[in-house]
């Protein structure tokens, strides 16, 4: 790389391309200019592979609404545009393009720069963003000329040599100050990139903690979820919780340090077992644990998408660093012992209150807090097939009330028995509780399936009453009793309800 004077320096302009900036210059009226900067920049120069995950920042001269849609429109892309309020806000309007071609998902940013001297706003821009190795940028009629091999970087704070010296910087603290989300951006993209954070921003994060709860909700979950879609996300997620940073966006983290002692099962205090669980997740996700059963179960995920752009395995993640936080609420010594009864059930409450604050949407919060509120149900099943107790009846009502979370559940309770020392004979009765499940699903699909012969409407004209829990109640036993064999047409179906129902079962 050759220096042309300060803050500029030259590299080959290949090192940059990507196939849809010739699209995106097709687009961009003659007299307009447009620059690359961020990430894409960042990446490139430190050479690494594009990946799935392509996210492209750019800077135009002209309307960046109306050339983000014609760019959209000449690829086949999503397009829409978010608006920053406030005055002194450099890039206020930001049209942003999507383009979904599985595995691949490409997102292109675009903002306006303005000013009668552009290098001299480029320059302002740069000094206004997060990180010195995030503030370069490339021309993109350097990247696509033919003398690209003397494309020019603009690196007006110093990126590259930081780059150079394995150190992720902010341009200053005042930049962070402005935008607190920086600080978890800061966290990830020294883990993504194998940077070391500098020892300003360290300390600036660990004085300032509770200036993160001034950052809008959504951003602060768009950011913690792209630390979880890290490989080795466990190790920023316990940073943050160390630092007191994560404690002041969820304060039910911080009741982790409460239990010390978690009684028989476990080896470590609470927020220990936590943080090891969620890693002895990713392990098994990497493939370090080698079991076929699990492999087959790790290829189920990551075909649904959540907030746009994340997936089940994400919410995976969540689950695994919540699946024990109601234990706090319901830790109690009975007889000596410490229990935590109910702390499923409690825990779901939680996770839907934080799904709630941190502006998750129904779904992915929904998802989430059913892994927390079954994460016990494996377990429970695997003491029934070790006793010989485990019945056709229990097996229906995993299948059916755990739905499409049970690969997940499978796969959450084996990191949190890792976690939790089981020994090796407890680890493969767990094995082979999940292979005699998956085994009898795919043997009894109908009884897993089975229709029940009266719906909620016809059992209460059957019995003259109006609807309520005591419905429910009958409907699930009918089920039951069509999954035993016990009913197996619509008249015997009336007379279960009505006997059911005048025995007061419900």
């Amino acid at each position: 790389m050759e220096i042309v004077q300060s803050g500029k320096h030259t590299l080959h302009g290949l090192n940059f391309y990507l196939s849809y900036f010739d699209d995106i210059a097709k687009v961009l009226p003659r007299e307009d200019y447009c620059f690359i900067v961020g990430g894409w920049v960042r990446d490139r120069i430190l050479g690494e592979p594009i990946g799935y995950n392509v996210d492209v920042d750019l800077l135009v001269t002209a309307d960046p609404v109306k050339v983000a849609k014609a760019f959209a429109e000449r690829i086949g892309g999503e397009f829409f545009v978010f608006e920053k309020k406030g005055f002194l806000i450099k890039r206020p309007v930001i049209a942003t393009v999507v383009l979904n071609l599985p595995p691949y998902r490409y997102r292109f940013d675009f903002a306006q720069i303005k000013g009668k001297d552009l290098e001299k706003a480029l320059e302002d821009d740069l000094r206004d963003r997060d990180f010195t190795a995030n503030a370069m940028a490339v021309s993109l009629d350097d990247v696509l000329s033919v003398g690209a091999k003397q494309t020019i970087i603009f690196d007006p704070t110093g990126g590259i040599r930081d780059l150079e010296e394995g150190v992720l910087r902010p341009v200053s603290l005042e930049n962070l100050k402005k935008d607190p989300v920086r600080i978890l951006r800061g966290f990830r993209i020294a883990l993504e990139k194998d940077l070391q954070l500098s020892e300003d921003f360290l300390d600036f994060s660990r004085k300032n903690t509770k200036i993160i709860k001034k950052a809008p909700p959504e951003r602060i979950t768009q950011e913690l979820f792209k630390i979880m879609r890290a490989k080795r996300s466990s190790e920023v997620i316990r940073k943050l919780y160390r630092e007191g940073i994560l404690g002041q966006i969820i304060p039910e983290m911080e009741r982790l340090k409460e239990i010390k002692d978690q009684g028989e099962h476990h080896i470590y205090p609470l927020d220990e077992h936590t943080f090891q669980t969620l890693s002895a997740l990713e392990d098994i996700l990497s493939g370090k644990v080698y079991s076929e059963e699990v492999k087959d179960l790790v290829k189920e995920l990551g075909a649904k998408t959540f907030l746009g752009e994340f997936s089940d395995i994400e919410l995976l993640k969540w689950g695994a660093l919540f699946h024990d936080i109601g234990k706090p609420e319901t830790f109690q010594i009975r007889e000596g012992k410490v229990t935590f009864y109910n702390h499923d059930k409690v825990g779901q409450k939680i996770v839907e209150e934080v799904g709630k604050r941190l502006r998750w949407g129904e779904e992915a919060t929904k998802f989430v807090s059913g892994l927390v509120r079954y994460h016990l149900r494996p377990f429970y099943l695997r003491e029934a097939l070790e006793r010989g107790q485990l019945k056709d009846k229990g097996r229906v009502n995993f299948w059916r009330e755990c739905g499409e979370l049970t690969p997940h559940l499978f796969l959450l309770a084996l990191a949190d028995a890792i976690a939790s020392g089981d020994t090796k004979e407890e680890i493969e009765m767990l094995l082979k509780t999940v292979e005699d499940l998956r085994r009898f699903r795919e043997e009894n699909a109908q009884k897993v399936e089975v229709k029940p012969l009266l719906n909620g409407y016809e059992i209460m004209e059957v019995l003259g009453i109006g609807p309520g829990k005591t419905i429910g109640e009958i409907k699930k036993a009918l089920e039951e009793a069509q999954i035993e064999g016990k009913v197996k047409t619509k008249e015997e179906a009336v007379e279960f309800v009505k006997k059911f129902f005048k025995e007061g079962r419900c």
